[in-house]
């Protein structure tokens, strides 16, 4: 952790009438509130769990376990729930006649704005701290996670840390330590790769490229 300056996603929940199913970034999860439930269905749709080792990078050397949740709605359309590194990483695959329509924290679908979205699907809010209120769980709200942490409305969000600092710290990494990471993420395209550098090197956690930055 570079100066605990980096947030990650620690539990995910996902509810689908009147199931929720959480999962825990220590690989355990929660089944309307029952810890480590067999897993059946939520919702009416199936979920499956695999558990596998992943490597990438120079000799796959590069190397974390992966515990992999998946589930499986209607059209071949999915919601994958990754634990990985101890954070949790969803990927949501779907058609555009099962998601047309949808809004939410990262936006709508199909994408009509470019930004973040306040509550109304319409409004650009720039600011993270204003973003994060925006978006923060009303007191008035169900909850979804078993446990409550601080702050909870009206408490306010806390406020986000100032990138500048980070990106200065990043930028003087040993040269060896930016190459190895560099090597770890040699699997990765596009915008992603640089990404991926900079996770690597903030968490100080090379099999990460491997899990969360797997192909």
């Amino acid at each position: 952790m570079m100066n605990g300056a980096y947030s990650f996603v620690s539990n995910a929940a996902i509810r689908i009438g009147s199931d929720v199913f959480e999962v825990i970034s220590d690989g355990s999860h929660y089944l309307n509130g029952v810890l480590n439930h067999d897993l059946l269905t939520v919702g009416g749709f199936g979920i499956s769990k695999m558990s596998e080792r992943v490597c990438e990078g120079k000799e796959f050397k590069r190397c974390s376990d992966v515990i992999s949740f998946i589930v499986e709605l209607i059209d071949r359309s999915s919601i994958s729930i990754k634990v990985a590194s101890s954070m949790i990483h969803v990927d949501v695959k779907g058609s555009y006649g099962t998601f047309d329509g949808s809004a939410g924290l990262m936006g709508t679908y199909p994408s009509e704005h470019i930004g973040k979205l306040a509550r109304d699907g319409q409004t650009n809010v720039q600011d993270a701290d204003i973003f994060a209120q925006e978006w923060q769980v009303l007191e008035h709200e169900p909850k979804l996670f078993h446990t409550s942490r601080f702050p909870q409305h009206p408490q306010e969000c806390i406020p986000a840390v100032q990138g500048s600092a980070i990106g200065r710290s990043l930028q003087e990494v040993d040269q060896e330590v930016r190459a190895a990471a560099e090597e770890a993420c040699s699997h990765v395209d596009g915008h992603e790769y640089e990404f991926c550098i900079f996770d690597v090197l903030a968490t100080g956690d090379y099999g990460m490229a491997a899990t969360i930055y797997g192909r």
